[in-house]
């Protein structure tokens, strides 16, 4: 069998007319080309020889829909001076900025792709974690503690606690060692700045709690104390605590661009950045691209005075045509302007607090009527839905 390369295949059916005596229609039914073709190559093989027989791209000349310079120049210089964001973050950033139309995120990553700025990852198959969120800030923290490397080779500790509900990190604590006076010092501090939490839950270390049987530590002796109830995870078991250990991923993404520090006190002022960094201007992926602060801060807190648990996780349901969405077997109105648009509903102990998804504009505040109710802009309680009269 002869190997043909694509141009000398080209230059055999260009020449087969003069060389068998048969028409250009015959060529083409033989070798399977249309005559446009046919004609289309013989034009290029007289005006460029042999050398216009090589397969041309067919990319088109024009790409109309293609991103505009200036936006890709956009993207580029806030990819390079933030290494760490992604195609998300970006499209954000962009959306805070101003820009008009806002790019997808998909426009975005292949922009970041053209310009060489995405290494290639491996395919990974996801894992059916059972994910949980709880309903209100200071309903629930997490709280452990990372190591970390100085300048000079030694080793630190940073204790962090975050909010589960908001993802918002209430406090990093940098020392020397990982003691139950170091996490009770973390604590402390964190209710001091933002109040009790109603739960804590942390891993099986000897700094949150005793061995059975034992004495409790210091730790479990002063939560105690505060009336925070202790919520300990699975032994082997991080993903309890996954929110705070997807945290601590981040921060030492930040800490390889930042550090090392070369003292406890200039890992302590990193960790504060950070935590600025992390709370105020990052947006997070879980929480539809708004900033931990922002969902933190909305949303009625609670403490450990509260004996009654949050119901459910938050619901993120969509607008009908009507302005209305359907909640536990109740009909509340939120008006046709958000027709189509995503609201986020946080049931808590006492009323029902309606959130716009995208913005976390508290659009109706309301508490519950009987089930099978109609929940009107005016009214506080439902009320029974229209009945059609008999005629």
């Amino acid at each position: 069998m002869r190997v043909m390369s694509v141009s000398d295949r080209w230059l055999e059916i260009l020449l087969a007319p003069a060389r068998d005596g048969i028409p250009v229609a015959e060529v083409c039914r033989r070798y399977g080309i249309s005559r446009q073709s046919f004609y289309e190559y013989r034009r290029r093989l007289w005006a460029e020889g042999t050398d216009g027989l090589q397969p041309r791209s067919r990319r088109p000349v024009r790409s109309p829909a293609q991103t505009a310079g200036e936006v890709e120049s956009l993207i580029v210089r806030l990819r390079v001076d933030n290494p760490r964001w992604g195609a998300r973050i970006l499209r954000t950033k962009l959306k805070q900025a101003g820009l008009d139309p806002v790019p997808a995120v998909s426009t975005v990553h292949r922009v970041l792709k053209r310009h060489g700025l995405v290494t290639p990852q491996e395919n990974r198959t996801p894992k059916a974690w059972k994910r949980f969120e709880r309903q209100a800030p200071n309903d629930l923290w997490q709280i452990d503690g990372t190591q970390v490397a100085l300048v000079d080779g030694s080793k630190a500790w940073i204790v962090d606690l975050i909010d589960d509900h908001a993802r918002f990190s209430i406090g990093a604590h940098a020392v020397r060692r990982f003691t139950a006076q170091a996490a009770w010092a973390a604590m402390e501090k964190a209710v001091m700045e933002h109040g009790a939490p109603r739960q804590l839950i942390s891993d099986n270390g000897l700094q949150f709690r005793s061995r059975k049987g034992q004495k409790p530590v210091h730790f479990q002796e002063k939560l105690s104390a505060l009336g925070i109830r202790q919520l300990n995870s699975r032994p082997r078991h991080p993903q309890t605590c996954g929110k705070l250990e997807r945290y601590h991923r981040t921060f030492k993404e930040y800490y390889a661009d930042h550090g090392p520090a070369p003292s406890i006190e200039v890992l302590q002022d990193l960790c504060d950045a950070f935590r600025w960094h992390y709370n105020h201007e990052r947006p997070h992926r879980s929480l539809q691209q708004q900033t931990p602060a922002n969902v933190y801060n909305i949303s009625r807190k609670a403490s450990p005075l509260d004996s009654r648990r949050v119901r459910s996780a938050p619901r993120v349901l969509k607008v009908s045509s009507a302005g209305s969405v359907n909640f536990r077997k109740r009909k509340i109105n939120v008006g046709q302007a958000y027709t189509g648009e995503l609201v986020r509903i946080v049931e808590g102990p006492e009323n029902v607090i309606i959130h716009h998804a995208g913005t976390g504009e508290i659009l109706r505040q309301l508490v519950l009527g009987p089930v099978g109710t109609y929940h009107g802009s005016g009214a506080k309680r439902g009320r029974p839905p229209k009945t059609p009269v008999a005629g």
